[in-house]
């Protein structure tokens, strides 16, 4: 059974994080100017700090929950239908083979490095959206259960502000499925892809 958390508790956890919060961005605004441009490349750091200060918070308490990886899921479900995963990348050739190794990825990867696959999709780029103080939440509550994350080099990293999305294709290359994520955290469940998957099955019946 879980333990209780307390009001106290609950309450000293949000202060210190609102508080830390609060100093990260005074200096962020003293850092940025009245430049947003010149800000964002270099001074995103500084809002990263609030990943840290996240995980304090959810480790302030018993109450965490375990993550399950649906990407092992998803994948044996997927082999069971004799579907092909297809995982897309826009970076370059040593950044991809490195994150394979770090994630243990089976899946077989595609280099799009000029973006073609991704603007016909309809995916752009995004600081709004990947920057958001819940996106950075959820990775800190992730950092607090010591899950991994790939370790990339800053010189393979290039456009992080890109955003992803999921999409099912059949045989003829027609779209059974597709989900444009509003997030990086926003993704389609197991459950969506099969969904999907069994519909066109059954419609290709006679």
């Amino acid at each position: 059974m879980a333990q209780e958390v307390t009001h106290e508790t609950l309450t000293g956890g949000l202060t210190q994080l609102v508080n830390r919060a609060r100093v990260l961005l005074q200096g962020a605004k003293r850092e940025a100017g009245a430049s947003l441009e010149d800000f964002i490349p270099h001074k995103i750091t500084t809002l990263l700090d609030l990943i840290p200060a996240g995980t304090d918070f959810y480790k302030s308490h018993a109450a965490v929950r375990e993550q399950v990886d649906e990407l092992l899921q998803l994948e044996a479900a997927l082999e069971a239908r004799s579907l092909r995963v297809l995982v897309v990348a826009f970076g370059g050739e040593e950044g991809a083979r490195l994150w394979l190794e770090q994630t243990g990825c089976a899946f077989d990867m595609l280099l799009d490095p000029h973006r073609k696959i991704y603007r016909h999709f309809g995916l752009g780029s995004s600081c709004a959206r990947v920057m958001r103080f819940g996106v950075l939440l959820q990775y800190s509550e992730y950092k607090a259960v010591d899950r991994d994350f790939p370790d990339v080099p800053p010189r393979l990293l290039e456009d992080i502000f890109q955003m992803g999305g999921d999409f099912l294709l059949s045989e003829e290359g027609t779209v059974l499925l597709s989900h444009i994520c509003k997030n990086p955290m926003d993704r389609p469940t197991v459950g969506d892809v099969l969904q999907a998957a069994d519909a066109a099955s059954s419609a290709s019946r006679p």
